[in-house]
């Protein structure tokens, strides 16, 4: 059975929870999808951005790439439909993964067990084809099968390690485009350096969009003025690394990672997201 954290119940509002965001997730996830069916992930044209797909494949070849001292296990934070934590399985033991969406952890399990999954991907106004979800190469029954999708929510990381819904001993966590779709960001950092071993690491990769219909504005990490007279901007990316390093952890490693999301065949997302490696380190009492 897969466990589901108690406080999240089938009628909780969640703006992920309908169609179009389940077939854009399975677009960006799985971007192997439709060739079969003759659609392109990208409309083909000069100086398309092709190095913009596989977002989620490429960020979990990121943290591997930052080598945790250990490849036991692997927590994937917010890993909607799954195509992160099903990379992360070709070189890490065991995954855990979940997402607040329940359409998202159903979608993932379906593609774990190997299922038709069909969605929707848009052409032009009410115009769409029907593709089947495909995995990326290399991705077996045997390597999918190392990851636990459930329901979950990265607010409330004390409460599941408490329940034992989750482990305190990652050697790896990934928190992809996370971060500032959270309605309480700091909680969740807070709550790192519990589950996290130390030589381990997390990779945060976040656009810093922040947006007051998912997240308050008195608790954005940054993306506002302080101050009233001479007004000084707070930079997320700085509070960050202040929160993180304060945790006891040390920055490894920081890079731009664009990416691609398709509305329809002529209308895409261009973002680019920050990411940065953060490794943990013993403390100081225990290097004595």
């Amino acid at each position: 059975s897969t466990p589901k954290h108690e406080a999240l119940q089938k009628g909780d509002k969640n703006v992920y929870e309908n169609e179009v965001n389940r077939s854009m997730y399975l677009n960006l996830h799985f971007p192997s999808s439709g060739i079969a069916e003759g659609v392109s992930p990208i409309i083909p044209h000069d100086h398309m951005p092709i190095h913009g797909l596989r977002f989620p494949q490429r960020v979990a070849k990121l943290l591997i790439r930052l080598k945790p001292e250990k490849m036991t296990r692997a927590l994937d934070i917010g890993c909607a439909v799954g195509g992160s934590s099903f990379a992360l399985a070709k070189e890490f033991e065991g995954i855990d993964a979940f997402d607040f969406s329940h359409s998202f952890i159903e979608t993932a399990q379906q593609m774990q067990r190997f299922e038709q999954v069909k969605f929707k991907t848009p052409i032009e106004a009410d115009i769409h084809e029907d593709i089947t979800a495909v995995h990326e190469p290399g991705i077996t029954p045997d390597i999918a099968s190392r990851v636990n999708f459930f329901v979950g929510d990265a607010c409330q990381l004390q409460k599941m390690k408490a329940d034992g819904v989750i482990q305190n001993a990652y050697d790896g966590i990934l928190l992809s485009n996370l971060l500032c779709r959270l309605p309480d960001p700091q909680a969740c950092l807070e709550a790192l350096a519990d589950l996290v071993n130390v030589g381990g690491v997390v990779l945060f990769v976040t656009p810093f969009s922040w947006l007051e219909q998912f997240t308050a504005k008195k608790n954005w990490l940054g993306g506002y003025y302080e101050g009233s007279a001479k007004a000084s901007p707070v930079k997320s990316k700085e509070a960050l690394e202040m929160i993180m390093k304060d945790l006891g952890f040390v920055l490894i490693h920081e890079e731009p990672v664009p990416l691609v999301i398709k509305e329809h065949q002529r209308k895409y997302q261009y973002i680019v997201s920050d990411a940065t490696g953060w490794r943990k380190m013993p403390k100081i009492n225990d290097q004595i």
